[in-house]
């Protein structure tokens, strides 16, 4: 049997190791959401509908699929992500706009999977996701994160009240078939390799 501090040790060592791990998840989330982000601006002569409105926006679906497996720390990555995408943007705007941008983007996706998972029963490790599942998600996340995403644009004065409801259905359709497409992706990989 392993001692009094024999077990503090281990427990430290446990608690480093998760720190570890958690960073890692934060700092690949990061990396992976500005890449897809970079990647979705090259495509934009394809699917740009207004300067920050892309009609399949693919770091929406990158943004749910991290949040559904990596948790509090993808939030955190996604978190400083969307801050430092939101300066290459909106280079006019304060700090605490670009703040509040990445807020309502991060935390209405998070809170939309949250609820969303706890209603229909999904459990946190997905193995009994499924399609209507992925459909559900991705249409609550980018119904709620455009609402969310367009009160602070208006909150900021960087959108006209008039073009607030086009600017809003035409942002949730390019994240919904951004979610629906990356997760379904990854959920189509999964399946097949426990096939294998």
């Amino acid at each position: 049997m392993a001692s009094l501090p024999q077990c503090r040790s281990l427990e430290y060592v446990k608690h480093l190791t998760m720190s570890v791990t958690d960073l890692a998840v934060a700092a690949t989330t990061f990396l992976v959401f500005v890449g897809s982000f970079h990647l979705n601006q090259r495509l934009d002569s394809y699917m740009l509908y207004t300067p920050g409105v892309s009609l399949i926006f693919i770091p929406a679906g990158v943004k749910l699929l991290s949040i559904l497996i990596g948790r509090l720390p993808a939030i955190v990555g996604l978190y400083i992500a969307s801050v430092y995408v939101s300066t290459e943007i909106w280079r006019d705007l304060q700090a605490a706009s670009l703040y509040l941008f990445a807020a309502a983007s991060v935390f209405s996706y998070a809170i939309a999977a949250y609820v969303v998972m706890t209603l229909a029963g999904i459990f946190r490790d997905l193995h009994n996701l499924r399609y209507h599942h992925i459909v559900v998600l991705s249409l609550s996340a980018s119904v709620f994160n455009s609402v969310a995403h367009n009160a602070a644009y208006l909150m900021v004065g960087v959108t006209a009240t008039d073009a607030q409801w086009v600017t809003s259905a035409a942002m949730a359709l390019g994240d919904f078939l951004g979610c629906l497409a990356v997760v379904s992706f990854f959920h189509a990989v999964t399946l097949m390799l426990k096939k294998v």
